[in-house]
This record gives C-alpha cells, sequence and structure tokens, in this order.
C-alpha cells in the first residue's frame, strides 16, 4: 500500500512540475552593473584609415533609467559628425537594441548577450547586398576602468562575418569643472 502511495504522490508531483510554467528570462539591461556613463567624456583614437579621431561623448540615463543615451559630438576631424546613440531592451525582440541616429544617416543594432565580461557587442543586421560596402558591421563598448571604456567599430565584408577592426576610440571621464 505504502508503495502504492509513494508512486501516485510521485505521478502527482511530476504532473505538477510538468504543468510550472517556464522561468521568464530577466530582460538584459542596458546599463552596465557597477559603471556610470552619466557624464561628459572625452574620446581620442584612430579612424580605420589610422587618421586621428577625436570626439566628446556624453551619457546619460532616460526613461525611467532603462534606456542609456550618448551623444557624440566629433572634434577631430571638424566635419560637423554628431550622433545620438540609443540603447535598451526591447520585450518584443527580446534583446537589447541600439538606434543611432546622426546627421549623416541612420542604422540600428541588437544585442541577444547584453553585457559579457564588461563588454556590449551591438550587431547590425546583416546584408547580401553585393553592392554594399560591408555585410555587417558592430560596435563593441568595453568598460576598461572605473573612468574609461573604449567603443570599436567592426565591419565585415563577407556575410560568414569575418570582422575587421575600423575606428577605436578611448574614452575617458571629464573632471568636473
Amino acid at each position: 500500500m505504502r508503495i502504492v502511495h509513494g508512486c501516485l504522490l510521485l505521478l502527482c508531483l511530476a504532473a505538477s512540475i510538468a504543468r510550472a510554467p517556464a522561468e521568464e528570462k530577466k530582460p538584459l539591461s542596458a546599463i552596465p552593473e557597477g559603471f556610470q556613463f552619466v557624464g561628459t567624456w572625452d574620446c581620442e583614437g584612430t579612424f580605420r584609415n589610422n587618421k586621428v579621431h577625436k570626439a566628446v561623448f556624453t551619457g546619460s540615463l532616460i526613461l525611467g533609467d532603462k534606456w542609456l543615451e550618448l551623444t557624440e559630438q566629433d572634434v577631430e576631424p571638424a566635419t560637423g559628425y554628431l550622433a545620438k546613440y540609443l540603447i535598451g531592451y526591447d520585450s518584443e525582440q527580446k534583446r537589447l537594441v541600439e538606434f543611432d541616429a546622426n546627421n549623416f544617416g541612420a542604422a540600428t543594432y541588437s544585442s541577444e548577450d547584453g553585457w559579457q565580461n564588461r563588454v556590449l557587442t551591438m550587431t547590425s543586421p546583416i546584408s547580401d547586398d553585393s553592392k554594399a560596402p560591408y555585410a555587417g558591421n558592430r560596435f563593441l563598448y568595453s568598460i576598461t576602468g572605473l573612468n574609461t571604456f573604449t567603443v570599436d567599430w567592426q565591419i565585415s565584408k563577407t556575410a560568414t562575418l569575418n570582422w575587421t577592426q575600423a575606428d577605436h576610440l578611448t574614452c575617458r571621464r571629464k573632471a568636473n569643472p
């Protein structure tokens, strides 16, 4: 009799576990743990042609501190380049998305993994257009210290995604006056 009751108990337990809803994955955060993008950043580096690139980034948290807003203004060369990058979680796609609006064009990027080991990789949709200058591109935001981060732009000329370094910036938090 105890064996029958034990078997019934195991069957009931197994059935209740099978009906339990799958645990929802926690939404990815655009805001890295333990680092603040809020503030002004002086950035220096190079373009893919090894010419000097200097810019000022400004970071802020928006929309209930759920989205990261970065603005970029190039200082050298003085092309007048201005950009606004919005990075946040899209609950429909279940991934981080980035909207890149600038005075030369616009683009979108996404990440299914979010921040991993202090690096956020945001990748464009992959194109199979043979006339496009590259099949895909991505930005890697890397936290390198308490007051420093880097931004790397990489491109792949093929849809098999063989990434090549293009632009690189090292950003340092600007001291408050």
